[in-house]
């Protein structure tokens, strides 16, 4: 796993089941860089917050 941002390949990633989906968190050590990716690729953080909010 490389960071998108700098290449850098120390991730941190923290997988987790946000609403009925399993996503992950990435952060790069380096740069610092974050990103939520789902099954289907990068998810906008307004879209993690949506899977989250209580229905």
């Amino acid at each position: 796993m490389r960071c998108d941002v700098c290449g850098h390949d120390d991730l941190v990633e923290i997988r987790m089941r946000v609403g009925e989906r399993e996503v992950a968190f990435r952060r790069c050590s380096r740069c610092e860089a974050q990103a939520w990716r789902g099954d289907e690729g990068d998810l906008p953080l307004a879209g993690v917050l949506e899977l989250a909010r209580a229905r």
